[in-house]
């Protein structure tokens, strides 16, 4: 009994360590996906007879929409070893089955909306790629974050404060999204939505933020959610106030965007409010 003990608590582990691993490469993917669709999106511009051209050098505009494509391949490779691996270790890897679930259904909806993208000329069609591969990328970490837990620790479910900040910053990312899908077609009352979802969040952000200050294991994740949230309403506010916005200046605040969204995964699976710490922590 003992030596069969052992060995599940070894395929235990060993189902945790590669659930762990193909969290953290979906998330380099899905950040890569999500930065080489920003950049061919924020690149493209409408002639007058309506047809959408890249002001990217051919190369780059190739080179990345080869990355893009390869990128797309190995989430869709992922997304079956990721299923496979939680169905056979669903017992020891139950709190996994979210996350992975959370990705089959972003891996569905992106593949189904992929051939729609090209063109830019569905407004609505920007906002769920861009919306839908945060929901990818948050889901691979959550994932990650999750499986990183040790076999003797009690799961911990991100706490409502933790899934209220990250709700209302998905949806400012959302209209921010639809904001830039919207300038291509000369519209631009989105942006004071975009800004209007902006308190709501930062609201959140800053209540998450003070709930767990006096944490020490949350002292990162916190001091990367300031830094990051920072430069990013630097980079907005730049974006606002010049005439002429570089290209260079847009793609560095949506990049920061998924960052952002893993910072706050990473305080509400690691620290939730009101838990005990458990006696292996201590």
């Amino acid at each position: 009994m003992t030596v069969l003990a052992d060995a599940s608590m070894r395929m235990n582990s060993l189902s945790r360590d590669w659930l762990r691993r193909l969290g953290a490469v979906g998330t380099v993917l899905a950040f890569t996906i999500l930065a080489v669709s920003m950049l061919l999106r924020i690149a493209t511009v409408f002639t007058e007879d309506g047809r959408a051209i890249s002001t990217l050098p051919p190369e780059v505009e190739n080179a990345a929409r080869l990355l893009h494509r390869v990128s797309a391949s190995s989430i869709a490779l992922l997304t079956l070893c990721a299923v496979a691996l939680c169905w056979r270790h669903r017992r020891s890897a139950g709190h996994a089955i979210t996350p992975v679930a959370w990705i089959v259904v972003s891996t569905i909806v992106l593949s189904v909306i992929g051939p729609l993208t090209p063109g830019y000329r569905v407004g609505l069609i920007t906002v769920l790629n861009v919306t839908v591969g945060m929901l990818m990328l948050v889901a691979f970490w959550s994932l990650r974050d999750c499986a990183a837990i040790e076999a003797s620790e009690v799961f911990r479910s991100p706490d409502r404060l933790g899934q209220l900040a990250l709700v209302a910053f998905l949806a400012h990312v959302a209209t921010g999204a639809a904001t830039s899908a919207g300038e291509m077609h000369g519209i631009r009352w989105l942006a004071f939505l975009h800004l209007a979802l902006l308190m709501p969040a930062m609201a959140l952000i800053v209540a998450i933020t003070v709930a767990r200050r006096s944490e020490q294991a949350a002292s990162r994740s916190i001091a990367a959610l300031v830094v990051l949230l920072v430069l990013q309403l630097a980079f907005g506010y730049s974006l606002m106030k010049l005439d002429v916005r570089p290209l260079w200046l847009a793609f560095l605040h949506g990049l920061l965007s998924p960052l952002l969204a893993i910072a706050l995964v990473s305080l509400g699976f690691r620290h939730p409010v009101g838990l005990a710490v458990s006696p292996r922590s201590k």
